[in-house]
């Protein structure tokens, strides 16, 4: 369907805008002589094809570990652990300890960072890396290469995800944490190597070389899969020290080491995808599914709005000016039939082409919004809008006119389940005053492997826009 308006300017404004200058106006004058006309095209739509893509190994670097095993009917069997690196505390306190009590493993997530049963009974196993991690590192590692799958683990605990019985202190923050209590030898270790190089700890590169990381494997249970937010490492330990000439002892506690964003975590991750879903995939419709799940790879008709835009233009030779107004995608959703579990769509959508895909994540890259870009779940349209695909057409169009001519890599898109992670920057001032602006800004854009995920497209209902401009010059 194409729509067309037509929009002479008003003699009256072009009176109102000459009246302010005696001199003749070339900003006047192309008001008055020019006519401009608006076109919405949404004939491109019908030539939109999608399938869903194996995204079975995704750069697994994040700043969250997800722990569990879980099946769900309609959607598929996930396990999932992760291997990670330390962030090392720079300095310890050494002086006046005079017993190392405990050294404990904390995986922190709060109360709706979980998918499944909270009462299923769990239980995770710790065991250490023998060689640095390799990065990037993708959801399908071989956790084998890394630590010895001989070994007993170093620790293990059996936890729930429920918070029940907690301390209504706790409950009231808003998370609960798995701890795991790991050898008394281990905190004697870094304790002993501290005192003797406290340069190991100045920083990841050097302490990695010393303790390589941990291996958190699911070893028993199904039903519960945790997202963990935060993950630390501390030392409990009982010091003395002097209070008004007198001396003290007390219990004390100091992290030793973290798992931040600077440092390399992978989470490994199996999907078994639901039969089910596979036989619909097989007759023709389209799935999403996170984490390390599916994709979804859309034939995108950069050539045929190119081709249209520019015949538009030129068919009025040198007397037309043409301009890219808008270009809009909406992906739109079904129902799924078979929710148990309440599963929700992915919250972010990258349209990226598939060939850029490896690399955007591999070099963390974000949407620049030329070449990729991304768009939000909208829970009330029940779909993903891509409101900003006009620099990516043109981009191309600028390229073609240089030469370059259009190839299947630009027709090729693939639609990504991501997480998109921001933080509040504050800027502004003045000569007399300070005034502050707050704005978000994107720090990171990585796979979404947050929880499970599955939504279906409702392919016969995407709708792609194009406006564009026509101006008649004189």
């Amino acid at each position: 369907m194409k729509v067309f308006k037509f929009l002479p300017i008003a003699l009256v404004v072009a009176l109102g805008i000459s009246s302010c200058n005696d001199e003749t106006s070339t900003i006047g004058s192309s008001i008055v002589d020019t006519n401009i006309e608006i076109v919405v095209d949404s004939s491109f739509q019908k030539l939109i094809t999608a399938e869903s893509i194996p995204n079975d190994s995704v750069v697994g670097r994040t700043i969250t570990q997800l722990i569990g095993r879980i099946s769900i009917p309609g959607y598929g069997r996930l396990e999932t652990d992760f291997l990670t690196q330390f962030m090392p505390s720079a300095t310890f306190d050494t002086v006046g300890i005079d017993r190392l009590d405990s050294l404990i493993l904390y995986l922190n997530y709060n109360t709706e960072s979980f998918t499944g049963d909270s009462l299923a009974p769990m239980q995770l196993s710790v065991f250490p890396l023998e060689k640095q991690l390799q990065s990037p590192i993708y959801s399908a590692i071989e956790p084998e290469k890394y630590y010895d799958a001989q070994a007993t683990p170093v620790a293990l605990t059996s936890y729930n995800a429920s918070f029940l019985g907690l301390p209504d202190s706790l409950i009231e923050l808003g998370y609960k944490m798995i701890r795991v209590k790991m050898p008394t030898a281990l905190a004697d270790r870094f304790f002993q190597k501290y005192k003797e190089d406290p340069a190991v700890f100045s920083s990841p590169s050097r302490f990695t070389q010393y303790f390589p990381g941990f291996y958190v494997k699911t070893s028993y249970g199904s039903g519960c899969v945790v997202n963990v937010q935060n993950t630390v490492m501390n030392l409990h330990y009982t010091k003395t020290t002097e209070i008004n000439g007198s001396d003290s002892t007390y219990a004390s506690t100091q992290t030793l080491m973290a798992v931040t964003p600077e440092i390399v975590t992978g989470n490994h991750i199996k999907l078994e995808i639901d039969p089910e879903i596979k036989s619909e995939i097989a007759a023709g419709k389209v799935y999403l599914q996170a984490p390390a799940g599916l994709n979804v790879l859309i034939h995108f008709p950069t050539r045929e709005i190119v081709e249209t835009f520019e015949n538009a233009v030129q068919e009025g030779g040198s007397t037309l000016q043409g301009i890219v107004n808008s270009l809009i995608l909406q992906v739109p959703l079904k129902k799924l039939t078979s929710n148990p579990y309440n599963l929700e769509p992915p919250q972010f959508l990258l349209f990226v082409r598939k060939s850029e895909l490896r690399e955007f994540f591999e070099e963390k890259k974000l949407a620049d919004n030329v070449t990729s870009f991304y768009a939000e779940y909208n829970s009330d349209t029940e779909s993903y809008d891509f409101t900003g695909l006009r620099t990516f057409i043109n981009d191309i169009i600028e390229q073609k006119r240089s030469g370059t001519e259009i190839t299947d890599d630009d027709e090729e898109i693939v639609l990504v389940p991501v997480s998109v992670y921001s933080e509040t920057v504050s800027s502004g001032s003045s000569y007399y005053y300070y005034s502050y602006n707050d704005q978000e800004v994107v720090t990171d854009i990585v796979p979404y492997i947050s929880a499970p995920s599955l939504a279906l497209i409702d392919v016969d209902n995407i709708k792609l826009q194009l406006t564009y401009s026509k101006q008649l010059v004189k």
